[in-house]
């Protein structure tokens, strides 16, 4: 099954069975949240999303009280990012086991209450819980003007592609904290923020966006597959990959690139610009002191490619998403299948 996405299968067999709401504006896998239109004379639309923490807590990949609670709220608040979203507050549903310590639920909080501050927003409630592990879930809610609807959908064939921060790091704190542990990343130097300031700027000018919570080329296979287009990629990995990302891969001898396609990500808005409102947006984007990064080129065909100074090398993106299912929870197994990847497609920087 190389070209079949599986995550995408399961999600379009679930959703088959149910009843799609008449004030739904967005078809499936078109947005990062739902967008529900309130009806009367509301010039917004409702953006509603919900995620949760799952295989992250069980594979020990956050396991620090405050990362987990910022990271709870992160992973909603960059859906609503990714639609220009005004976030209006988060709900939470934690389960907590019956021997949690004294010490983890105030700065589990004290994590959620930072990444709401930096987001501009609130813990509105919810619900708590006792269970046999922890489980926590959350539900970001926000509103979204009417006259700036912003989805997945809507690149076309000359559009630029820019990512709004450095990515890679996501990858290499996975790697790091899975594989090689006694070199993981400081909780400090890996703390995402969602991108709602950029996001509200984005919804002006945007023809699509998505974030980057699964990697870089997750995101752009979507896209990819949403906009039947084809995304060419610059090779400039060095303005393109966050500077630890780049240290690491040198330092353990892999391909820097790699680094965008580990399943992890970094909550970077990946989106495309129109070349007539480049200039303009670059210019707003200077104006709030951010400098988004440019990436590829939106051109006609199917796939996505990289454009090294000999040739275009094909990426299959598919391959790279399939992995996570095939592999299942084997994360030594999906690194290995990463690398043989790697070596196949021949870029070597």
């Amino acid at each position: 099954m190389n070209n079949n996405i599986l995550e995408i299968m399961k999600i379009e067999r679930m959703a088959d069975r149910f009843i799609k709401s008449p004030y739904k504006i967005n078809n499936i896998h078109e947005a990062d949240a739902e967008l529900i239109d309130l009806g009367g004379n509301s010039d917004s639309y409702l953006a509603l999303t919900t995620d949760a923490l799952v295989e992250e807590l069980s594979s020990g990949l956050y396991d620090s009280p405050f990362l987990i609670g910022w990271m709870l709220a992160t992973i909603n608040f960059s859906d609503l990012a990714a639609v220009g979203a005004d976030p209006l507050g988060l709900l939470i549903t934690v389960s907590f086991p019956s021997d949690q310590s004294d010490e983890f639920i105030p700065k589990m909080t004290d994590g959620i209450s930072d990444a709401c501050k930096e987001a501009g927003s609130f813990v509105l409630g919810g619900d708590t819980n006792e269970g046999k592990t922890l489980s926590l879930s959350g539900c970001a809610v926000g509103l979204v003007p009417k006259n700036s609807l912003m989805m997945r959908n809507g690149a076309r064939k000359g559009d630029k592609v820019y990512l709004s921060g450095a990515a890679g790091l996501g990858s290499v704190y996975a790697f790091l904290r899975l594989f090689q542990p006694e070199n993981k990343l400081p909780e400090s130097l890996y703390l995402p923020m969602a991108r709602i300031k950029e996001g509200k700027l984005l919804r002006k000018f945007a023809t699509c966006a998505m974030d980057t919570s699964d990697g870089v080329f997750h995101t752009l296979d979507t896209l990819m597959r949403v906009n039947r287009c084809y995304f060419v990629l610059h090779d400039e990995w060095q303005k393109m990959l966050h500077p630890i990302a780049l240290e690491v891969c040198r330092a353990q001898g892999f391909p820097s690139w790699l680094s965008l396609a580990s399943v992890h990500g970094e909550f970077e808005l990946c989106f495309t610009i129109s070349p007539e409102k480049e200039y303009d947006f670059l210019s707003e984007a200077a104006r709030m002191e951010w400098h988004p990064i440019l990436i590829g080129e939106v051109e006609d065909g199917f796939g996505v490619g990289v454009q090294t100074a000999e040739r275009r090398v094909e990426i299959d993106t598919g391959m790279i998403r399939n992995m996570s299912e095939t592999v299942g929870s084997n994360p030594d197994k999906y690194f290995k299948e990463l690398l043989a990847f790697a070596r196949e497609t021949g870029i070597e920087r």
